[in-house]
């Protein structure tokens, strides 16, 4: 874990007049949830190719089963974009990838190696922004995108609303008979902006209270 970014993502959480101080101030049921069980931990993550792979690959399939395969792609070092581009699909493939997320893998980290895709450069640009820059790349949608600016750029207005842990979380916040879609939960976060990311990671904490061994890296 980056110690950059972990420090970035605590501070903006947690001081004086930071985002949670903020969110608790306009929503009654976040600070109750905070006074309950405590601001959510610092779920930061490493910027590169690597973090963008792995969300690839997690997409779709259990978390045991993306572990699995990741492993596999450490040890044949296609966790670094060099190998991955050096490889082929069949060579990707045999490591446990499908064939599309082969592809989306190798093209990833030859966008990343050619410059078309400045990873390193990200957090020079702003929200919607980044998005964009992200979304360029076949194989990463919007959820991908927005859990990188939240997660890695520390982007507290990040809002991955499809996500279905978030939506649990929210239907147990606002205590609702059922839980809400994508769309509903768009509309949702308008009240916190802008600090929908910072809702997004208290939302994923009050899930992880009622699914006793989750933890936002299992979302």
């Amino acid at each position: 874990m980056s110690i950059i970014a972990h420090s970035k993502m605590t501070f903006e959480l947690n001081h004086e007049n930071g985002a949670l101080a903020h969110l608790a101030k306009i929503d009654d049921d976040i600070a109750k949830a905070l006074k309950s069980y405590g601001p959510p931990p610092d779920r930061s993550e490493e910027p590169g190719f690597a973090t963008l792979a792995r969300t690839i690959i997690g997409q779709q399939i259990s978390t045991k089963a993306a572990a699995s395969v990741w492993k596999r792609m450490a040890e044949k070092k296609y966790n670094e974009e060099k190998f991955a581009n050096q490889a082929t699909i069949t060579e990707l493939r045999q490591v446990g990838l499908s064939e599309r997320k082969a592809e989306y893998i190798k093209g990833l980290a030859k966008a990343i190696i050619d410059g078309d895709l400045d990873i390193g450069n990200l957090n020079q640009y702003q929200g919607d922004e980044i998005t964009k820059k992200l979304t360029a790349i076949r194989g990463i949608g919007e959820w991908t995108a927005d859990n990188y600016r939240l997660f890695v750029l520390a982007d507290m207005d990040a809002w991955p609303f499809n996500d279905l842990a978030l939506q649990e979380g929210a239907k147990i916040l606002k205590q609702l008979s059922e839980r809400p879609d994508g769309k509903t939960l768009k509309k949702m976060g308008e009240v916190w902006r802008p600090y929908r990311g910072a809702a997004a990671l208290m939302l994923w904490h009050i899930y992880a209270q009622y699914h006793h061994k989750a933890t936002i890296a299992d979302i």
